[in-house]
């Protein structure tokens, strides 16, 4: 706002002091200049305010932004953590079938091999 521009329809008095010209309002007048002053440092304080709070709010919306992204990367790292322990535990339970099988054959030859060992003996006694 320009200060000039609207004290123009005010017409202040003009009063010569000490060879001075003074520019002088009315009661009605002062009032009128104090509050639009007033008015005027309430809204740049006003306006100041909500850019700081705009600013303020522009810097946590990027926060925000990061906190997603950040937390988007650790999902998809801990889905891929979570496939790799499947796949592991899927590689585990196919060894562990071929070990059972293993033990059983060898628990088999084990078993043909003690009755051939006792056939054998038998014989041997008999003899």
């Amino acid at each position: 706002m320009s200060w000039s521009g609207f004290s123009q329809g005010l017409k202040p008095i003009v009063y010569p002091i000490d060879g001075e010209s003074y520019f002088c309002f009315t009661q009605w007048q002062s009032k009128y200049i104090a509050k639009t002053f007033e008015k005027e440092k309430l809204q740049k304080g006003i306006i100041g305010l909500l850019e700081s709070q705009k600013k303020e709010l522009l810097l946590l919306q990027e926060v925000k932004d990061s906190t997603i992204l950040f937390l988007e990367n650790k999902n998809a790292n801990q889905s891929l953590v979570i496939d790799n322990k499947n796949l592991a535990y899927k590689a585990l339970v196919i060894d562990n079938k071929a070990l059972t099988k293993k033990v059983k054959r060898q628990g088999f030859k084990n078993t043909v091999f003690g009755g051939a060992i006792l056939v054998l003996v038998g014989v041997l006694i008999i003899k």
